[in-house]
């Protein structure tokens, strides 16, 4: 039973965030690189959901608990930039009207890719499958390098001097006061 639940809290989050491919992230064009993120998901997602229905999941709670948390930072980070018109990852025509740094953006600066990154964990740690692995550790590899890419932008952008301010007292993917505490 818990794998169900598990499986249709994983499809729910993957339907949340294809649909905000769409609704809340702004782009002229679908740029390439979402293409290669689009057919990577869908992998990821078909492996996890027939482990999920077919199969067996490893520590579903745990799991589930995961998509929880992905899917909470997701729709907290939805609700704190949805005036901004955020562009897709990869987009040619990056712009921005301001930096968001209210909601997770206080705490780390790119909360959309922690929360994708959380859930591609999830389902890795669910399937143990290399699939899986393999699909979370190349979607690791390209949230980093977007991230990375859209830094640059913002560092010279219309609001470069607030960016680089923001950016010293904020965490790139983990809250500034974990790393802090990291040896």
């Amino acid at each position: 039973m818990i794998n169900f639940v598990t499986g249709f809290a994983a499809l729910a989050y993957f339907m949340m965030i294809a649909a905000a491919t769409k609704q809340h992230f702004n782009s002229d064009k679908y740029p390439m690189g979402m293409f290669l993120i689009s057919t990577l998901s869908l992998i990821g997602v078909s492996t996890f959901m027939a482990f999920a229905f077919l199969f067996t999941l490893r520590d579903p709670v745990i799991i589930l608990a995961l998509i929880a948390v992905a899917f909470a930072i997701f729709v907290w980070a939805a609700r704190h930039s949805g005036r901004k018109q955020l562009r897709l990852a990869f987009a040619n025509d990056f712009e921005t009207s301001g930096i968001i740094t209210s909601g997770p953006w206080r705490y780390i600066r790119h909360p959309f890719y922690v929360s994708y990154v959380i859930f591609w964990f999830a389902c890795a740690r669910g399937t143990g499958h290399v699939v899986s692995l393999i699909v979370f550790d190349a979607l690791l590899i390209i949230y980093v390098y977007s991230a990375l890419l859209e830094e640059v932008w913002l560092q010279y952008g219309d609001h470069g001097g607030s960016y680089l301010t923001y950016q010293q007292s904020t965490g790139f993917f983990l809250p500034t006061r974990v790393l802090k505490k990291l040896p």
